[in-house]
């Protein structure tokens, strides 16, 4: 799954690295939860944007923003066929920039240990995600998504065994297309950047504390382990 995540690049950097401006009030972040606004790319006839979303995917049905069965993650093997997922992932495809994610390894009955998984060298990227527009029930109008996941990487299955699906560069202009619904062609765009591409090391439990969002979550703990070598997985 993916449950936090981070985008700490300036609004300069931001338009550097994505090619679009970021939405008004942008801000590096990193320690993003569920429920929060997020910054999400999509396109329609205007061509592609970058915009505020909330992190929690509402049903068709859910008139209220916090609405028990939103979802932040969406399985991609069953994507097509979830009543909550199905017309969003034909119609309302978005990326969800970011330049690392936190998952927590379960051991025994003590405290989950966090680990920070992120590209070598750090380069921002994008999950793979959907929205929906919605009405609310007090008139208000609010766009939700959630991201795609699937199975680890089996190196990273030590952690957790999933993990978001993290869209490569050259398929990002196709995955946010409004014109493509085909189921078939959209999932061949379902496939996440090679596990090769990816490092995980340990980081502080401070990282637990959602008002602790400052780039000193990423130090690294000295557990007394080896460190894994660049481009390697725990």
């Amino acid at each position: 799954m993916c449950g936090r995540f981070s985008l700490s690049v300036t609004p300069q950097g931001f338009q550097m690295v994505l090619g679009l401006p970021p939405p008004d009030g942008y801000r590096p972040r990193w320690n993003i939860t569920p429920d929060s606004d997020i910054v999400a790319i999509r396109a329609d006839e205007d061509g592609a944007r970058a915009i505020w979303m909330r992190w929690g995917l509402l049903g068709p049905w859910m008139k209220a923003v916090n609405e028990l069965g939103r979802q932040i993650n969406a399985r991609s093997e069953s994507v097509f066929e979830k009543p909550m997922f199905r017309e969003p992932i034909r119609r309302w495809r978005c990326l969800i920039p970011a330049d690392g994610f936190y998952e927590w390894r379960r051991e025994g009955q003590g405290p989950s240990t966090p680990f920070r998984i992120h590209l070598v060298g750090d380069a921002p990227f994008a999950f793979a995600g959907i929205y929906r527009p919605s009405r609310l029930a007090d008139g208000s109008r609010l766009v939700s998504c959630a991201i795609l996941t699937t199975d680890a990487w089996p190196s990273l299955r030590g952690i957790h065994d999933r993990m978001p699906i993290i869209l490569p560069a050259a398929a990002h202009a196709a995955w946010i297309d409004p014109s493509c619904s085909d189921p078939t062609t959209i999932r061949r765009l379902l496939v996440s950047r090679r596990e090769t591409e990816l490092h995980a090391y340990e980081i502080d439990r401070r990282v637990n504390n959602p008002r602790n969002d400052d780039a000193a979550i990423w130090a690294p703990v000295q557990s007394g382990r080896c460190a894994p070598a660049q481009g390697e997985l725990l």
